[in-house]
């Protein structure tokens, strides 16, 4: 989206149209010479304007008195933040199917993202009846040392997709919230005052899944939690994409506030996740995902990236909103569910894999279009058409994980996606 209004929009120095092939070939060869990335002059992305911008401090570890002193020179906005209600969603049912592998094929044709309630509830629909009564055992003998005891086992059933009566739950003791986090405490005083991104988010919270978030006191969730977050770290502020995100964690939750705040925090600023490195100024984990991207695209689908390169498919087209969004505005919700499980255990590496994973599967396809056949490809992978595309999706799903498992990330590339610390450093084999 391109939004006009300069008040509420920052622009930085990086953005989506103008990242080419060209440029990510230039910068990935040799392999040991890859530079840092740098912004191009001509790129941009908006984003709401940081309290940072009125008050900069050298960076380093970041804490909430730092965070909410920063926020402090930057509340100006006039937006209100309503305060939360105490009613909870019901609780969808658990059913699923074992995974068959034209089913993705299917499933990414026929249905789309978060487009309405019962697709949520289709969603749900998710884990094999075969193995649900697998997930009693964990989560009777406690999530955390079930985890602890038995890794390679919850991995195998986390792939198959986790019951949503339990899927909360366990993603909670896997990123480590427990009841008494201060966060949850804090989280009341943060998420009614407003702050330099208020405007912003009040802006993009409307366009965030609108028939899904279709009530004033849904929309309003969304902002309080990005609000709160605004708040709390300044420094990061808000950036589109994170509402996608937020939203996605209201629901699992089933609108519990406090907590999606807190899991919020944990992926964006624990060094485990580190997502906060899509949205920060010049979006730099964005630039290293694409990378990494073309890098295994070239060892692994090296045919389809020569016809993107030919047809002049940019990554602004496709990758740069599955990798900011980490797939909740672009693949059938039943399919992000799954996804997200694998993210949660084994980290955001996993969206690289998926995002190869999705052009090798499809990869005959694509070879056969050209750039306007291929545009409307990517995008037909959000439309609905299906009646019964929730549990048809949740099957694609547990077959796009186990494509996943052959598409390996070589260390150095891990080393380079990990590396926080911006320094320009080239990246190393």
């Amino acid at each position: 989206r391109t939004f006009q209004d300069a008040e509420v929009s920052h622009i930085v120095g990086v953005g989506l149209a103008g990242f080419s092939w060209e440029v990510i070939s230039k910068s990935m060869a040799p392999l040991s010479d890859l530079p840092q990335a740098a912004p191009l002059p001509q790129e941009r992305v908006l984003r709401a304007p940081l309290a940072t911008d009125a008050v900069r401090e050298p960076d380093g570890p970041s804490s909430p008195q730092r965070h909410r002193r920063l926020a402090a020179a930057g509340a100006q906005a006039k937006v209100a933040v309503m305060p939360p209600s105490e009613a909870r969603p019901d609780e969808a049912p658990v059913d699923a199917a074992a995974p068959q592998e034209h089913l993705l094929k299917d499933a990414l044709e026929e249905v789309g993202p978060l487009g309405s309630s019962s697709l949520f509830s289709q969603a749900a629909e998710v884990a094999d009846p075969k193995g649900a009564w697998k997930w009693d055992a964990v989560i009777e003998a406690g999530v955390t040392e079930y985890m602890r005891a038995n890794p390679e086992r919850v991995q195998r059933r986390v792939r198959r997709g986790i019951p949503q009566c339990y899927r909360w739950q366990v993603w909670k003791a896997r990123v480590g919230i427990s009841e008494g986090d201060p966060l949850l405490e804090e989280y009341k005083q943060l998420c009614h005052p407003p702050n330099a991104s208020t405007k912003q988010i009040d802006i993009d919270v409307s366009r965030t899944f609108p028939a899904m978030f279709s009530s004033p006191e849904s929309q309003q969730a969304i902002l309080r939690v990005l609000n709160a977050y605004a708040a709390y770290n300044p420094c990061i502020g808000y950036c589109q994409g994170m509402n996608f995100v937020v939203a996605l964690l209201l629901l699992v939750s089933e609108f519990r506030e406090e907590e999606s705040f807190v899991f919020f925090c944990r992926l964006m600023d624990s060094p485990e996740y580190g997502l906060a490195g899509f949205y920060r100024e010049g979006l730099p984990l964005l630039w290293r995902c694409l990378r990494a991207c073309d890098h295994l695209m070239e060892s692994l689908v090296p045919e389809v990236r020569d016809h993107f390169v030919r047809e002049s498919v940019q990554p602004a087209m496709y990758l740069h909103q599955w990798f900011l969004t980490l797939f909740i505005s672009c693949f059938p919700l039943p399919i992000v569910l799954i996804i997200w499980d694998v993210i949660i255990f084994e980290g955001l590496p996993v969206v690289i894999r998926v995002a190869v994973s999705v052009l090798r599967l499809f990869k005959e396809s694509l070879l056969a279009m050209h750039l306007e056949d291929i545009v409307k490809f990517f995008k037909k992978m959000k439309t609905y058409e299906g009646e019964d595309g929730g549990l048809k999706t949740a099957r694609g799903g547990q077959m796009l994980m186990k494509r996943t498992e052959d598409v390996s990330i070589p260390e150095e590339v891990l080393r380079y996606l990990a590396d926080t610390e911006d320094s320009g450093a080239p990246w190393q084999a």
